[in-house]
């Protein structure tokens, strides 16, 4: 072999080199390699015209050189160690180097990776020697930090890369082995190993993590645990004994402040119930009337309220939209007088305290339970009403809304409901299985929401504008997307899915079960019917939240309701301060400022609410 050091500047690209595709990708990594560590490989080259030479094979290495070069990282003429070849055929020398060489199996890398961090290296150091971004490395070394054996495991094509960023979310070698080793072939899908590896954990967005607050829970010696391949993801709390204390610990703060208040009873409850609040007697407090000088800065406020809506409109700019904000806190504040409870109500009513939307601190004062009431005469303030058991399938119930609203607000739960059970492909499993065995083995009794027979039921009938809702257009999406993966011809169908894993014909079933849902509440429909409480059961096991899906708007709600359901609506997602406030409005300046306060505030209507089933 005849080795011979060439200036750099006398070395060009030769025809012969047989690599045309990706000749130019990856350049900029291969140069701080090359800067790193040096040339490891020889360029072959050949003698070519005007005293050049010809390089036959390692193209990429010499615009990597030269990409140095411009840098000013190395000298134009620096010397580079070349195998000059004779009169052997070029094309065939370049066409071997490039076939007998053998790409790095990616679990060789990351071991690799890891081996210069046991050194001492740190994701920045080694990313500057191989071109690449520093989280890059930190993905690679999370990976190579997942059990050897699994790691030998995709060695051996026995997992995939998937499957082996979701083990990476574990740092437990033994619980990482032993739920592959448990897990059924057909099970082994990258999301169930993700969930199973932190269902022991609490998400970031979980309603008890937003009330403590991250950064308490971290200050209290808690630890977040963040998933490199899910970067969207706020990551999970690994330690909910301790979460759960703090979000004791503050109800408990402010419990003892209610207690000083002279209540008969304080409940603390995990989470805020709605529908159970709503259905409970209870009493009111008295409010005393603004006095002149509050009367005239709540017109002076409302009149510059009044102008910048006028002025800019339904979308004004954010720093006007805040001091609108402002302006209306401030009109809330002065108009609600203050609150002065009976003390005989306060001697034998009680309040709950819990955690409501969006991980707020929620109060209820002024409650009753059956042995409050029995005590003496009821005050003119209590309010009756039937028990939350009978409210939710009663037309004549607290829930009672007129026939068309009803099948209206069915309709969106029964758009999200499909889009959360198609994301979701166990619950979907489950639901189907279900109502295959009713069919099966009893001939009378509940009844599933699922139409088995797989048909999309319309919902444009049932809701005007649903088309353009958040849950039917995340339904099309999805729809177009399995759309684009399937076969184009139907007979092609069965043979593809024949050659599909598991984990692909479970998903498209999770998707075909979410289109089959219908929980529509049509007008000659029975209210207990077994559907609607399949249709509770189908929504709490799904987690399903309708605040995602649907928002108490001028047209979708709060135009077709009465004045007291909106002030009632108010007081419940806003406060019963804010509600007094808007009583002596008129119905059309009610209705849009109670759009304004309930907006983001996370506030259903009953039939909209998913139960908490034991």
């Amino acid at each position: 072999m005849k080795i011979e050091m060439i200036p750099l500047n006398k070395l060009v690209s030769s025809p012969a080199n047989m690599r045309k595709t990706g000749a130019a990708s990856g350049i900029d990594e291969l140069a701080a390699s090359i800067a790193a560590h040096g040339l490891l490989q020889n360029l072959q080259v050949r003698p070519g015209p005007h005293g050049r030479f010809e390089v036959v094979a390692g193209a990429r290495r010499l615009s990597a050189l030269k990409r140095l070069a411009k840098a000013k990282t190395i000298a134009k003429d620096a010397a580079v160690a070349c195998h000059v070849l004779d009169e052997a055929n070029a094309a065939e020398i370049s066409l071997a180097e490039n076939i007998m060489r053998l790409p790095v199996h990616p679990a060789d890398q990351y071991e690799a990776f890891k081996a210069l961090a046991d050194e001492g290296k740190g994701p920045e150091e080694i990313a500057a020697r191989f071109g690449c971004s520093p989280a890059v490395i930190q993905q690679r070394l999370k990976l190579a930090g997942v059990s050897p054996s699994l790691i030998e495991a995709y060695r051996n094509d026995e997992m995939d890369l998937d499957q082996l960023m979701a083990f990476a979310v574990s740092d437990d070698h033994a619980t990482q082995e032993k739920l592959w080793a448990e897990l059924p072939e057909w099970n082994r899908h990258s999301s169930t190993i993700r969930r199973l590896l932190t269902q022991a954990h609490v998400e970031a967005h979980d309603r008890r993590a937003r009330f403590v607050g991250i950064d308490v829970y971290v200050a209290a010696g808690g630890y977040v645990l963040r998933d490199l391949f899910e970067p969207e993801h706020e990551g999970y709390l690994t330690d909910p004994v301790l979460l759960d204390r703090l979000v004791a610990q503050k109800l408990e703060r402010e419990a003892k402040a209610l207690r000083a208040e002279g209540w008969k009873w304080v409940e603390i409850v995990a989470e805020f119930d709605y529908r159970q609040i709503g259905a409970a007697a209870r009493v009111y407090p008295e409010r005393t009337e603004p006095n002149a000088e509050q009367q005239a800065e709540i017109d002076r406020l409302t009149e510059a309220y009044e102008a910048l809506v006028a002025e800019h409109g339904d979308e004004p700019p954010k720093a006007v939209l805040a001091e609108i904000e402002t302006l209306s806190d401030q009109i809330d504040a002065l108009g609600a007088g203050a609150v002065v409870w009976d003390p005989q109500d306060i001697a034998r009513a009680g309040t709950i305290v819990g955690i409501g939307h969006a991980g707020r601190a929620m109060v209820e004062r002024g409650l009753l339970r059956h042995e409050d009431e029995a005590v003496g005469e009821q005050s003119p303030t209590t309010d009756s009403r039937p028990s939350a058991a009978g409210a939710r399938h009663r037309k004549d119930g607290p829930a009672q809304l007129a026939d068309r609203l009803v099948e209206d607000l069915t309709a969106h739960r029964t758009a999200a409901l499909r889009v959360a059970l198609g994301g979701n492909s166990e619950i979907a499993l489950t639901a189907i299985v279900h109502a295959f065995a009713l069919s099966l083995f009893y001939q009378y009794g509940a009844a599933s929401c699922l139409a088995m027979r797989v048909e999309c039921t319309e919902l444009r009938g049932s809701a005007e504008g649903i088309e353009e809702s958040a849950a039917v257009t995340a339904l099309a999406t999805r729809r177009e997307a399995w759309k684009r993966r399937l076969p184009e011809a139907a007979e092609d169908l069965w043979t593809w899915l024949l050659y599909q894993e598991t984990a692909v014909r479970v998903d498209l079933l999770a998707h075909c079960a979410g289109c089959a849902v219908d929980a529509v509440h049509r007008p000659h429909e029975r209210a207990d019917s077994g559907r609607f409480g399949h249709t509770d059961q189908l929504a709490a096991a799904l987690g399903l939240d309708m605040a995602q899906w649907w928002q108490p708007t001028v047209t979708s709600y709060l135009g077709r309701i009465s004045k007291a359901r909106i002030l009632e609506a108010v007081a419940e997602g806003v406060s019963r301060e804010a509600a007094e406030n808007l009583k002596k409005l008129k119905k059309d300046a009610l209705v849009a400022r109670a759009e304004e306060r309930l907006a983001g505030s996370g506030w259903l209507p009953a039939i909209l609410r998913s139960p908490v089933l034991l």
